[in-house]
């Protein structure tokens, strides 16, 4: 266990210096990658020979190096959802922030600036965003199998992120308009992101601080996907109070995470993205399901769903219902439009 940063820290070493980005799929010498790197080549060499141990490249003669042929499907961005690249360098970030996990638990605060990776820092925002991109891709089409949405024409993807989730579920239903909200300087990630997928969906941008700003309109199904576990408890309860009133009647929450065993001892993901919380965010950490299904009762969603989705898959989702009948208005139902108009920034794809 100790040892592991080892292999970690080549990996991460090999991705900041593009190294798998600059060999492709063919190969280059030791000497033409140094080149490029404005570097010396017999130190560059200390590093590529430790990505061949670790079978991350390949080498015949020492002098001329390829990606290895397991990890071109993952670590070179021509694999397209499934390159890994952006989510391996934010695990990175996520090292260096539990290096001081004693320091997290003595303080009971933050080892990180928060607001780095929430849009302050616009690369570390822009990177954070990528990386979400990665983890979500395929995860994306596993969401878009489980969750039913024929009944739905609106979908708010609240703190959507790089929008990934919302985007699959627009290619599995194409009449779903949907409506993404997040900061600012994520949404302008989210935008590249979006040119990616061959969507026939109405999409909007909703620029906004969810715990600060009036979330507008009314909608068919809001998703919460990945973020109640960076507010905290009492956060996360005011949140889906409110959430109530933005779901029509009839309609649905669904939250998404990686939720913790109700005895918060498991599982080995669930409990990394705990410590994640303590060290990254100031109130943020894991829940459960059956916590969060307590959250959704007590807001007044009933009929609450639980679905685990793979067993590949750590995400899993709840899904709670607002009673009533479903209003014959269509769109955005009972909307203050003055709001709406204020905030929504539409792209038509």
């Amino acid at each position: 266990m100790a040892e592991g940063f080892f292999q970690s820290s080549v990996l991460f070493a090999l991705l900041k210096l593009s190294i798998f980005e600059r060999i492709g799929e063919g190969s280059m010498t030791a000497q033409e990658l140094a080149a490029h790197l404005s570097v010396r080549t017999d130190t560059l060499v200390r590093l590529l020979n430790a990505g061949v141990v670790l079978k991350l490249l390949e080498t015949t003669d020492g002098l001329s190096f390829r990606v290895a042929s397991l990890c071109r499907s993952v670590l070179l961005p021509s694999a397209g959802e499934n390159y890994l690249g952006n989510w391996i360098l934010n695990l990175d970030y996520f090292r260096l922030a539990l290096s001081k996990l004693d320091k997290a638990v003595l303080k009971s605060e933050p080892t990180v600036d928060p607001s780095r990776h929430l849009g302050n820092d616009k690369d570390r925002t822009r990177q954070f965003t990528f990386a979400m991109h990665n983890y979500a891709s395929l995860r994306g089409r596993e969401l878009a199998h489980f969750l039913d949405t024929t009944k739905c024409e609106t979908l708010l993807d609240l703190g959507c992120g790089p929008g990934t989730y919302a985007f699959h579920l627009g290619m599995r239903n194409p009449r779903l308009q949907l409506y993404l909200l997040d900061f600012p300087e994520t949404l302008e990630v989210t935008r590249e992101i979006q040119a990616r997928y061959p969507l026939e969906n109405k999409v909007s941008y909703l620029p906004q601080d969810v715990l600060r700003d009036e979330i507008p309109g009314a909608y068919d199904l809001i998703l919460v996907s990945n973020t109640l576990h960076m507010l905290g408890e009492q956060a996360s309860r005011t949140l889906i109070r409110r959430l109530y009133k933005s779901v029509k009647p009839g309609g649905s929450l669904v939250i998404q995470a990686q939720f913790l065993r109700d005895d918060r001892r498991g599982g080995r993901w669930p409990i990394m993205l705990d410590l994640i919380q303590l060290c990254i965010t100031s109130e943020g950490r894991n829940h459960s399901v059956q916590e969060t299904r307590m959250w959704l009762e007590e807001a007044g969603f009933t009929d609450i769903e639980f679905n685990s989705m793979s067993l590949l898959n750590t995400n899993s989702f709840l899904r709670g219902y607002r009673r009533g009948s479903v209003p014959d208005a269509v769109g955005l139902g009972h909307v203050n439009t003055a709001l709406l108009d204020a905030n929504v920034d539409e792209t038509l794809v």
